[in-house]
């Protein structure tokens, strides 16, 4: 016989809220800290003008940048990557539009056949990125 004093019971449930307590916390965490996490971004001085175009974020991004790299969506390629890649999105949109970011420094000959290279892709719309 068991006396009233003993606790020989099994436990029939696991109480979930302390990890419950530290899920949330760990979110909360993660959430603070994504804020400082950064980006790496393409350093790029555009020319100013005296509007822009708002609608910049809808298109395909091609930057070129002081020293000569090429970047299709923030991804360097080659001029033979960035037809291939160019012509294979113009067939499945037809209207698509290219903004080109360029450095102000560059010569006027480079972004013109960088912008020949475009338009050998299929890609008729082209936009030149600006500061405001």
């Amino acid at each position: 016989m068991q006396s009233a004093g003993s606790e020989d019971t099994q436990i029939g449930s696991i109480n979930i809220t302390p990890m419950v307590d530290i899920m949330l916390v760990l979110l909360v965490i993660f959430m603070v800290t994504a804020n400082f996490i950064k980006k790496e971004s393409i350093n790029i001085n555009l020319p100013k003008a005296a509007a822009a175009d708002p609608n910049v974020a809808q298109s395909v991004q091609v930057a070129l940048t002081v020293d000569g790299r090429t970047l299709l969506e923030g991804v360097e390629v080659d001029r033979d990557r960035l037809v291939s890649a160019l012509s294979r999105d113009a067939k499945c949109r037809p209207n698509m539009r290219v903004t080109l970011s360029a450095d102000e420094g560059l010569p006027y000959g480079s972004i013109m056949r960088v912008m020949g290279f475009i338009r050998k892709s299929g890609v008729n719309r082209i936009a030149l990125s600006v500061k405001k």
